[in-house]
């Protein structure tokens, strides 16, 4: 943005714009007005504000009364500060157990299949056959014994047979199965 003002290389004084009050003016460069021959002092600058600072008021407010439900709040948050700091402790004991619990896992995980190992050695085939010898035989096909299943179940307790029949026997049967029901469910 080009400056309005054009600037000067020479040497501005400040005369307010009278040349009256210009130093080269006593120095014989220009000619002495007549009849004028006290020394002139310049005015100070002034400036006028043409508009006067106005500060808003500051209006203070009176400390109140602390409030009950203030005071509740910060309790209810403090105990719940508490709260969740105890849950963190018990999180972090759970999870130190859980740990110790996992590695004991893993130690008795390997201890059974050392154990299997042993058991299988134990139960070898060959020394089996060895120490009873030709006494042990397979078995033969009268000795395979079938279960026919095709019927429907139905079992009945000694002793609890069902004499009950007709209208009475349906009630009776409904009541059982209500009975069965609530005592699944207990």
């Amino acid at each position: 943005m080009a400056n309005t003002r054009t600037r000067r290389s020479t040497v501005t004084y400040s005369s307010y714009g009278s040349a009256a009050l210009a130093p080269e003016y006593g120095s014989g460069a220009a000619v002495a007005y007549p009849g004028r021959q006290e020394v002139l002092t310049p005015r100070p600058k002034t400036r006028t504000n043409s508009r006067a600072a106005v500060r808003p008021e500051v209006q203070v407010r009176e400390a109140g009364a602390v409030s009950i439900f203030a005071v509740v709040g910060f309790l209810a948050v403090g105990v719940l500060a508490v709260l969740l700091m105890m849950s963190y402790i018990n999180l972090t004991a759970v999870t130190d157990q859980a740990a110790h619990l996992r590695s004991e896992l893993s130690t008795l995980q390997q201890e059974e299949q050392r154990l299997n190992a042993r058991f299988e050695q134990k139960f070898d085939m060959a020394s089996l056959q060895a120490a009873v010898g030709d006494t042990m035989a397979k078995p033969t096909n009268e000795q395979y014994v079938y279960i026919d299943l095709s019927e429907a179940d139905s079992v009945v307790i000694y002793g609890q047979e069902d004499t009950v029949s007709g209208p009475a026997g349906l009630l009776a049967g409904g009541k059982e199965i209500v009975e069965n029901i609530l005592d699944y469910f207990h």
